[in-house]
């Protein structure tokens, strides 16, 4: 299976305040009852307000009594201490959980890569996809998830507190109510006009921003400083950094303009709105139509009006940032999984060693990249052809050395013989059944395979062993496997344990193999899991042709009784190999053993004699 051109479909806001909902609701359901609960009490709370100097006033005019003044002022402030005090605690409560949940929503996301089609991880676009995503979640306050909670309480609120105070002017004038709402939405069109506007630059905006930080690491990049200063960079450096930081500037002042003149025409709209509703509530009071006490109370809906027509704006403005951030995850979280229980025969069915056998087998990359074998771009890759009709026999218990320069198809060789991709044509066939009969959870326990890039993990030495949790580290069984590696009396002179944690990124006492050992603790890993199928896919190329050899011996050693398949530049690491295989873009040209090859005088003589002339040199 390739990956598929994906494209990002765009969510309406509704759709995304649903979309959360149901997270929420299915994994941290507080979140939405401290929403709701802030909601009703943040909407009623400006209502109050207004309310509070209308009752004052009404008191001193009705000239109350001061037990009663107090009475009934101290009853009202309590109640607004009180909504204010449960608005708090129902924000700080939804702040923490909505915050928390998420490092449980990157979570969900790490978890969907591991059930996408293997070939989907490999696709540039998809890698994209899922940083885009995870980014999305890693921007504390400014997170998707966290901004459209926010963003969705924030207009709530203020669209009730809006109606509310929509019902107090209402009782004044029903025209100057619609008069009020009318001018409103012109300033809700001309806010859109300007949100448009900057979402229209968000790509030229992310484009030039990303440019400058590009340059701007490069020179406060320590990593560098020996080529700058090597190859006078700084001058080229600095008329780049000038550049670039003109073409953010103009960006800025496209924005700028034009925001500018959005905001002038808000104003002027918001200062003839309130102009004309303070003029008509002053002439009501003039005319006697109101009391004193109505006064105070209509000014401050007039007032607290404006307001929330902002504030609308505002939250609109969040929302919409935070569904485009959104689409990315939801896009990512859509991506087909891969059924690894689809299969109707078992593993337990095979003998043991297995025999492998590609059948007239054709592959080609439709968007994946290979990792550190095919050095091409993207663009080159799709459609890249690497096998056809390819045809290959690895017999039971044989030991088998893939050779050939990069881009030959020895990795691709590999990924398809584990499973991690589909043939186009042809067939994979273990003891001459298809390899697609058997369920893939259960085909990877075939394999043993040390991939070129070293997997260690900031956990201990037990968990990478096992790649399992510690409580399932079988103990003798791992210090087995470690001194089988040649590590065993390394890490008990050095007083390593199994629960030692390894690397210093998590642990600042955490231990860093070298090199060599690393490749024996790789060794060690294989070691354990004991597969029937041992795949060594050039583990060792950044050690030297000496420790390589060590390396080399130990895994030899110890594959006896299993069919095993070693990658390698250096030729004379494969010699002990049962037979070798020449492979020159994606084609078999030369197969036997290291002295057959030899004699043949071919491109694989070819190729050893000039690796042994560097050898010898160097000796």
């Amino acid at each position: 299976m390739q990956a598929a051109e994906h494209k990002i479909k765009h969510y309406s806001i509704v759709s995304d305040i649903v979309y959360f909902i149901r997270h929420f609701k299915k994994h941290e359901p507080w979140v939405l009852v401290f929403s709701v609960a802030e909601i009703l009490l943040r909407s009623v709370i400006p209502l109050l307000g207004i309310w509070l100097p209308k009752i004052t006033v009404d008191l001193v005019v009705q000239g109350a009594t001061v037990p009663r003044v107090a009475a009934v002022l101290g009853s009202f402030t309590l109640l607004m201490m009180s909504v204010n005090m449960i608005s708090t605690v129902s924000m700080a409560g939804k702040y923490h959980l909505y915050n928390m949940q998420r490092a449980n929503q990157i979570g969900m996301l790490f978890l969907k890569s591991l059930r996408i089609p293997y070939s989907y991880t490999e696709s540039g676009e998809v890698k994209q996809l899922y940083w885009k995503a995870y980014n999305a979640f890693e921007m504390g306050d400014w997170s998707a998830s966290s901004r459209m909670v926010t963003g969705t309480v924030g207009i709530i609120i203020s669209a009730l507190s809006f109606l509310l105070y929509s019902t107090v002017i209402g009782t004044l004038s029903s025209w100057l109510l619609l008069c009020l709402t009318g001018l409103a939405f012109l300033n809700y069109v001309v806010n859109m006009g300007r949100i448009r506007y900057e979402e229209s630059l968000r790509d030229e905006t992310a484009q030039v921003n990303k440019r400058y930080n590009c340059v701007s690491n490069s020179m406060g990049h320590v990593k560098g400083a020996k080529d700058i200063r090597i190859f006078a960079m700084h001058h080229w450096l600095i008329r780049l950094r000038d550049k670039v930081i003109g073409d953010q500037q103009e960006v800025n002042r496209k924005l700028y303009r034009k925001r500018s003149l959005y905001e002038k025409i808000g104003f002027l709209l918001s200062f003839g709105r309130d102009l004309g509703a303070y003029g008509f509530l002053l002439y009501q009071a003039l005319e006697g139509r109101v009391s004193v006490s109505e006064f105070v109370l209509y000014f401050g809906a007039i007032t607290g009006f404006s307001g929330f027509v902002l504030a609308i704006m505002n939250s609109l403005s969040e929302l919409r940032a935070a569904a485009n951030s959104a689409d990315y995850l939801r896009a990512y979280m859509n991506l087909p999984e891969e059924d690894v229980s689809k299969g109707d025969r078992h593993i337990s069915e095979l003998t043991m060693p297995l025999q492998i056998e590609f059948v007239n087998v054709s592959f080609s990359y439709q968007d994946a990249v290979e990792d550190g074998e095919e050095e091409i771009s993207e663009e080159a890759a799709k459609g890249k052809v690497v096998f056809e009709h390819l045809d290959l026999t690895i017999h039971a218990g044989e030991k088998i050395a893939l050779v050939g320069v990069n881009g030959a198809g020895k990795t691709t060789l590999v990924k398809l013989l584990c499973g991690m991709y589909d043939p186009d044509e042809g067939k994979i066939l273990l003891n001459g059944i298809d390899r697609r009969e058997f369920p893939k959870k259960e085909l990877y326990q075939l394999f043993s395979v040390v991939f070129q890039e070293p997997l260690v993990l900031p956990f201990t030495v037990g968990e990478n062993l096992v790649m399992d949790k510690a409580d399932r580290v079988e103990e003798d069984r791992a210090w087995e496997a470690l001194e089988k590696a040649g590590l065993k009396t390394v890490f008990e002179e050095k007083k390593i344990r199994l629960d030692t944690y390894m690397t210093k990124r998590l642990m600042n006492n955490g231990i860093e193999l070298s090199g060599g050992q690393q490749q024996r603790f790789l060794l060690a890993r294989a070691l354990y899991k004991d597969a029937p199928v041992l795949v060594l896919d050039e583990p060792t190329a950044a050690l030297d042709p000496i420790a390589e050899k060590e390396v080399y011996e130990n895994y030899n050693r110890y594959s006896g009784g299993k069919t095993a398949v070693f990658i390698s530049h250096r030729l004379a690491s494969t010699r002990f190999s049962d037979r070798i295989v020449l492979l020159e873009d994606g084609k078999i040209t030369e197969m036997g053993t290291h002295e057959e090859l030899l004699d043949r005088n071919g491109k694989y003589a070819e190729m050893f004699r000039v690796q042994s002339n560097y050898y010898e040199k160097e000796a």
